[in-house]
């Protein structure tokens, strides 16, 4: 296996067993992640009713709370919905976890995109609300290369798409956005790496693991 092939490994390379270990450390992963959403979604309402309301524009206000509310509505969901779906085992994942895993990543990142382009119509912002979305579930969660590809490739197409609806002009959508992809690329880069190692620790436990079943079969 090439160096480029070990960092893009894809789903028919790894197996269902291997998967489903990936998702298992998802849902632990979760129940962390969906704790600090739903912190930083809570200061963000705050921000907007304490700064935002008082700094900006009605319209201005109105926007970023509408955003912000509706990510404080789904990360108390995902909390609830990650503490009480809790398995001990991967032999006990359901098909919706995977689901849900990703329903959250993506949630982030279009809530983080949409927030940024707000930043960028109405002040001097950037990008970097979602810069740091994008590397956070990047590092967090584990997903198979194809869906981590069309998942930051619809968070394009949506950057794309807010950026448009807000008039913003081409030069500065082609100038921000290419600043985006630059760092959507290194980001698959490091989640890459980041699965590449994950899969080598989990074989290296599932070969100690075959091994001690040898040994206590051969002791008896």
């Amino acid at each position: 296996m090439t160096n480029l092939n070990k960092l893009f490994m894809y789903k028919q390379n790894i197996g269902p067993d291997f998967l489903k270990r990936f998702c298992l450390l998802n849902n632990i992963r979760s129940k962390f992640l969906t704790v600090f959403l739903l912190i930083c979604s809570s200061l963000f309402v705050l921000y907007d009713f304490f700064i935002i309301q008082k700094t900006s524009s009605t319209e201005l206000f109105l926007l970023h709370f509408k955003a912000d509310i509706i990510f404080l509505v789904l990360s108390m969901t995902f909390t609830l919905f990650i503490y009480f779906n809790q398995v001990k085992t991967h032999h006990n994942l359901q098909n919706y976890h995977k689901y849900i895993h990703g329903i959250i990543s993506l949630s982030v990142l279009i809530w983080s995109v949409f927030k940024s382009i707000l930043f960028i119509k109405y002040g001097n912002g950037s990008y970097s609300l979602a810069f740091i979305s994008i590397l956070l579930t990047s590092l967090i969660y584990l997903f198979p290369t194809l869906f981590h590809f069309v998942q930051l490739f619809f968070v394009c197409i949506f950057a794309i798409i807010i950026s448009l609806t807000m008039s913003i002009t081409i030069n500065d959508i082609i100038y921000d956005f290419s600043i985006l992809v630059v760092f959507i690329f290194l980001s698959i880069l490091v989640s890459r790496y980041i699965f590449y190692l994950q899969y080598k620790v989990l074989l290296k436990e599932k070969e100690i693991l075959k091994y001690k079943r040898k040994v206590s079969n051969g002791i008896k």
